[in-house]
């Protein structure tokens, strides 16, 4: 039989190699999508864009040095209108600033703030609106660009009309490019002034800016980026053209393709089928900038923007549009539109041809392909070597491509498809193996702790009587009520077994999940243990966990069989913490992996207790933790039965609970007057105590019953506040 598997196996593991070739088209998850582009940032890391010396791109910087020394943005457009003069030669003067409402320094609001002072409303009248100074610099400068937002938001407002005409070739482009509901445009004498308007939008919902968008659009109406505009405006040119699939040269592979390039002027932009441009990133030290403070005040000479294209931005702390690129993380958006212009007048781009994704394909097939077959021929070995030879021409294609074409060749898809080949088919050759070792472990497993059967699994030497001295944490879990719920059930007792295991499963997993090992089950009771057989330093704050976590998975179990039972399930907690011997207990001929010690018996007797005092959980102050992730409040101080020493105890609240610093006074106080022999203040207490916490009545109650009790048999005189359980 094995000899048929194996023999079957063969021709499986090329049916799998062939499939999990298919993994990129399929792309789960988008796995692949993000394999990819942290192939192609790694590229851009490796060979970034040259800036060259003729390079025409200028960053005016609104920076911290700016507003120290004009004030704080946004400045009187007056201000504005300046540096628009100061950069009157430039050859076009892009603001990646959105100016929507009027400057509120204008004089003429001032005039509602003096209404009694007419020489001074005169005067204020008189001077210039700082809006309309700023739109007439926008207007004699010529070549000024502004930028719209585009959003989701507003549906009414519709972007403005554009200043420039658009050709189309082939495929509508409407039917590619990402669709906006509205657009927040600036006031209209800006607009009307400026001599184009581009949208500020990224368009992608990356958190990486890769591309940026060439046209946008809202409805019918196709609006081009901030970037895209300012070139237009720089170059002279008054037409936009869209090629699509279905153009003439253009071919289609399939109905509605995509976008393949813009041209403007003599420039071509090559894009992704959604209208976006790769961005091939430069250092951004290597950005000329200057301060908008020092344009301002005449510092920057005018002539310095002669020809050059001006993008006014911001960097100031507060001011700042982060984003992240491939090459480097929380830069200005201003400096990403300036590499883009940078990257059009230099004429590189980053492109991923339509053949690519099928090479890329076909190179993960054939080596998928031939991985498979020098595993089934040389073994391992033979695999790997075939592994390496492949990813090394792989990468190294990838590599060639990208310096000299500036392609974009995924070269993880291929590898990773190659590994996880390698990977499967190398795991078949232990197969066998592993599969009698997994019966064994699943055999093993329907007795013992996944970690303890691990442990018999590595070593041996495990299975010997003998046991190590170790601070641990110890749970007891018991479900109250439980001779009642037989009684219910006396006739079908199937169904209480049923019962009682699915309840056992959904406790246990809540164990399980937080680390803990289940010693054993005695009836409807677990024991469970922390930081044993394997270290766990937190093992107090697992338990408590584990214990919130029973909680929670005991009330969605009891709303899933609300209106199968008259009843509600409810458990009772105890945890405690301390030295034990943990170690395999027993005879020579049958042990089991158990603890003992005084800790362990505690933890027992803590969770019987937690019925009487009304609580779901109850924590020795060996487990108290001085941690702000939960509320710990101490409820008594108790001998147990059996015990001789008094122990204080806690009960645990998770955070919204929300206990007021004022409740958790007075319970203090409550305490302490109890302690104290005070039982009128303390009775008084526990009734406000009551009235302010539904979490806490029954345990208030079960204290009010015990203060009666002494005010008839008063304790000692030397009495602690020590309690002395009568009952487990």
């Amino acid at each position: 039989m094995k000899k048929d598997l194996k023999k079957l196996s063969r021709f499986g593991l090329l049916a799998f190699a062939i499939f999990v070739s298919f993994l990129p088209i399929l792309n789960p998850l988008q796995i692949f999508s993000a394999l990819q582009n942290y192939s192609f940032d790694t590229f851009q890391r490796i060979l970034p864009r040259n800036v060259y010396a003729e390079d025409p791109v200028v960053i005016i910087d609104i920076d911290d040095s700016s507003l120290s020394r004009i004030g704080q943005w946004p400045w009187s457009r007056n201000q504005l209108a300046q540096l628009t003069n100061q950069a009157y030669s430039a050859a076009a003067l892009g603001f990646d600033v959105v100016f929507a409402e009027p400057d509120r320094t204008n004089p003429q609001n001032l005039i509602a703030s003096y209404p009694e002072n007419a020489v001074l409303k005169k005067e204020l009248s008189a001077l210039p609106n700082n809006d309309n100074l700023f739109a007439q610099a926008i207007e004699n400068h010529g070549t000024v660009v502004l930028g719209q937002a585009l959003n989701n938001k507003n549906k009414s407002l519709k972007p403005l009309k554009n200043k420039f005409g658009l050709v189309t070739q082939g495929d509508d482009p409407k039917l590619f490019i990402r669709n906006y509901l509205s657009a927040q445009r600036n006031i209209p004498s800006l607009d009307n002034a400026a001599a184009g308007i581009g949208s500020m939008s990224i368009g992608n919902d990356d958190s990486v800016v890769r591309l940026l968008p060439t046209f946008e659009r809202v409805g019918d109406q196709l609006v081009p980026s901030l970037a895209m505009e300012i070139t237009r405006v720089a170059v002279g040119a008054s037409t936009y053209q869209i090629k699509s699939s279905n153009a003439s040269s253009e071919e289609a592979y399939g109905a509605n393709t995509g976008i393949n390039n813009v041209k403007l002027g003599p420039l071509t932009i090559p894009t992704t089928p959604e209208g976006n441009a790769w961005v091939y990133f430069a250092p951004t030290e290597n950005i000329t900038t200057v301060s908008a403070a020092d344009v301002i005040s005449g510092i920057i000479p005018p002539e310095f923007f002669d020809g050059k294209i001006a993008l006014v931005g911001t960097s100031a702390s507060g001011l700042l549009d982060l984003r992240s690129t491939p090459t480097e993380k929380n830069i200005p958006g201003v400096t990403i539109i300036a590499q883009f212009i940078q990257q059009i007048f230099a004429n590189e781009f980053l492109q991923r041809p339509d053949w690519l994704f099928g090479a890329e394909f076909l190179a993960g097939l054939i080596l998928a392909i031939s991985i498979t077959l020098g595993i089934q021929a040389l073994g391992p070995i033979g695999g790997l070597s075939v592994l390496a030879v492949g990813s090394s021409g792989i990468v190294g294609t990838s590599y060639y491509f990208f310096k000299s074409k500036l392609f974009l060749v995924d070269p993880i898809s291929p590898l990773i498809i190659a590994l996880s080949v390698y990977v499967a088919v190398t795991f078949f050759n232990f197969l066998f193996t592993e599969l009698e070792r997994s019966r064994v472990r699943g055999a093993f497993a329907q007795y013992l702790s996944p970690e303890m059967v691990n442990r018999l699994a590595e070593s041996s030497e495990s299975l010997i009587l003998g046991g190590e001295r170790k601070e641990m944490t110890f749970l007891f879990s018991d479900i109250r009520g439980f001779t009642k719920i037989s009684e219910q059930y006396k006739d079908d007792p199937e169904a209480l077994t049923l019962l009682i295991n699915q309840l056992l499963t959904v406790l246990s997993n809540a164990i399980l999940d937080h680390g803990g090992t289940i010693d054993k089950y005695m009836g409807d009771c677990i024991m469970a243990f922390w930081n044993a057989p394997t270290d766990q330093a937190n093992h107090r704050q697992l338990a408590i966990e584990s214990a919130h976590a029973m909680n929670n998975a005991l009330s969605e179990f009891n709303q899933n069989l609300e209106g199968s039972l008259d009843f509600k399930l409810e458990i009772g907690i105890g945890i405690n913490s301390g030295e034990c011997i943990v170690g395999n207990m027993g005879s020579d001929k049958r042990f089991d992996y158990t603890v003992l010690g005084d800790a362990v018996n505690l933890a027992s007797r803590l969770e019987g207790q937690s019925s009487n005092y009304g609580l779901n959980m109850v924590l020795g102050e060996n487990s108290y933790l001085q941690d702000s992730s939960y509320q710990i409040i101490e409820i008594d101080k108790i001998a147990v039965k059996g015990k001789s020493s008094a122990e204080t105890i806690f009960t645990c609240f998770e955070l919204e609970t929300k206990f007021t610093e004022d409740f958790m006074d007075k319970h203090k106080l409550f305490l302490e007057k109890y302690r104290t022999q005070q039982w009128i203040p303390a009775s008084l207490l526990a009734d406000e105590l009551i009235s302010s916490s539904n979490q806490l009545e029954l345990y208030y109650g079960h204290m009010k019953a015990r203060i009666d009790e002494y005010k008839i048999n008063p304790p000692s005189s030397d009495w602690k506040g020590v309690y002395v359980a009568q009952n487990k």
